[in-house]
């Protein structure tokens, strides 16, 4: 099984080409609101290394984190799909930052926090419900970000998800998770439902 990994959810973004479960290429930048800019070059790299190798899967991490990161990765995978035929698949990035019995949180900005709970469920809750929470935290933020908060069960701070363990989160699904997965639209995780602004005007009437 050879896969093309793109984690692009998160400032410090990777790629990652695996040939049979054996990665053969991998990059890294940090990437802020440029996301583009760095991926296009890694991916030729990584084309370079696939060379005549036939390209079974395209993993993007589809979140939680920045929206626009994941959409520059999702339309990436599109156009390498298109071309190679490969299945393009998105794939929750905290999979591979959870351990059992523990739950992921990040600043989800407006005052709440997103939070994945040990179930898998991702949902934003406020200071107060974050306050509450019974299982071993592990966060994505700097470290001291959620010390205002005073969590007594805060273990692990500044984890990031990576191509690589997209990679591994793959792999370690049987195969009907891989069915479902493949099987669902390839697109950004939401905590919150998208906001759509209507257009100003028609568009006949522009």
């Amino acid at each position: 099984m050879n896969i093309l990994a793109i984690e692009t959810s998160v400032p410090q973004a990777s790629l990652c080409l695996s040939l049979g479960a054996e990665p053969v290429f991998s990059a890294e930048w940090e990437a802020e609101r440029n996301h583009d800019a760095h991926l296009f070059p890694a991916l030729q790299g990584a084309m370079d290394a696939l060379g005549d190798s036939q390209l079974d899967y395209i993993l993007v991490g589809a979140g939680p984190g920045s929206y626009g990161g994941v959409r520059v990765a999702l339309a990436a995978g599109v156009g390498i799909a298109a071309v190679t035929g490969a299945r393009l698949v998105a794939v929750e990035s905290w999979a591979q930052l959870a351990e059992p019995g523990a739950c992921v949180v990040a600043d989800a900005r407006r005052g709440g926090w997103t939070v994945r709970q040990p179930d898998g469920r991702i949902e934003v809750l406020t200071p107060e419900q974050l306050q509450a929470l019974t299982c071993p935290v592990f966060s994505t933020e700097v470290r001291g970000k959620l010390a205002h908060l005073n969590l007594r069960n805060l273990q692990k701070e500044e984890l990031q998800p990576t191509a690589r363990g997209l990679v591994d989160t793959w792999l370690n699904m049987n195969q009907e998770e891989q069915a479902a997965a493949a099987a669902k639209p390839a697109e950004p995780i939401y905590v919150r439902p998208p906001h759509i602004t209507a257009a100003a005007r028609k568009p006949w009437e522009i």
